[in-house]
């Protein structure tokens, strides 16, 4: 693939939404709980360029971002949603648009502030799952991030020449979702796309540093209890750890210092399925699954009532760790097609 700044022509159909779009004015955006760097990549790209048309655009997330991607706010254009404070502005808006989102519980307070109103709701995203709650859908699995969609989007809108501060969220969120260029979801259309934001300024190197070069004492700490408690099954291609609350005070590590712990535990020769889990005081048990590929796991966060992409997903297991462990590592045995009592 290749993309001609005057040629451009979408795979994609995006009418409906476009239309719904250009007759709007005001729009709130979100993305999911706990949002990374696609999903903030995602709704500041595009708010930004709505502004440059006119458009009124408030970007009100559910919970707060990681410190790590800071960097792509530096002017504060992203809220935390409170739901006493921006009722009237959600009660405002003409459209919500969602970025990111495969399953809307993760909207938290703000996909209930959504429902409580008659108003359009869009899904811009790359996950599968059920989206019964919007309105207008474009969900591709076959764009590596939900900021392809985006630039797929402005470029289907009429915009062609890029500005840097346009570009360069869209170009952090696929670097964020590709594991900048290394995961197996990376494809022709996020290389090509990448190269026609080099030229409209994006520096790589500043946004690769503050995603993946910002690693805090405290993570360090918590990498060294992952590998003290890591455990391994059926001759190695199945790897697990724990991590408690425990942990995480001993390490002064904060809830942003777990990101990435299951993307290490793959990387390991011969593992082919990686499993995190994290058990904090009064929260359910958060489970973070990785595959090489020679797995599916979204299949298996999905038994849990979780979800993702094919090979990087999670879930929440309600209940004491004990038994939310012994429920995991053996879903991840089966998918193996091993025995669960090798462990």
């Amino acid at each position: 693939m290749t993309v001609n700044s005057s040629e451009y022509k979408s795979k994609r159909q995006w009418s409906e939404i476009i239309s719904l779009i250009n007759s709007a004015r005001r729009f709130v955006f979100s993305t999911h709980a706990d949002p990374d760097g696609d999903g903030l990549g995602s709704e500041l790209a595009l708010a930004r360029w709505l502004k440059k048309q006119g458009k009124t655009v408030d970007i009100l997330n559910p919970t707060p971002m990681n410190g790590i991607y800071r960097f792509m706010d530096p002017s504060g254009e992203i809220t935390d949603f409170k739901v006493e404070k921006h009722q009237p502005v959600m009660d405002a808006a003409d459209v919500f648009v969602v970025f990111d989102i495969g399953d809307f519980k993760r909207l938290n307070s703000v996909g209930e502030a959504m429902l409580r109103t008659d108003k359009p709701r869009v899904s811009i995203d790359h996950h599968p799952g059920d989206k019964h709650q919007f309105t207008h859908i474009m969900d591709d699995a076959s764009a590596c991030a939900s900021g392809i969609l985006v630039y797929d989007l402005i470029r289907e809108m009429g915009g062609s020449d890029f500005t840097k501060e346009i570009a360069e969220p869209i170009y952090a969120a696929i670097v964020n979702d590709t594991g900048n260029f290394r995961f197996n979801n990376t494809n022709s259309e996020a290389h090509a796309i990448a190269m026609d934001l080099l030229r409209s300024g994006v520096e790589p190197y500043p946004i690769y540093m503050n995603i993946y070069e910002q690693t805090s004492r405290g993570r360090v700490e918590l990498l060294k209890y992952t590998l003290e408690n890591l455990k391994f099954s059926t001759n190695g291609e199945l790897a697990w750890s724990v991590l408690t609350q425990e942990n995480l005070d001993t390490a002064d590590a904060s809830v942003d210092d777990l990101t990435g712990l299951s993307d290490f535990m793959r990387s390991i020769k011969g593992v082919e399925i990686a499993c995190s889990v994290v058990a904090l005081n009064g929260d359910p048990v958060k489970v973070s699954l990785r595959s090489k590929g020679k797995y599916t796991v979204n299949d298996v966060a999905g038994s849990f009532g979780g979800g993702g992409h094919n090979f990087a997903a999670g879930a929440q297991i309600e209940g004491p760790l004990d038994e939310a462990l012994a429920l995991i590592v053996n879903a991840c045995l089966a998918k193996v097609g091993a025995s669960t009592d090798v462990w």
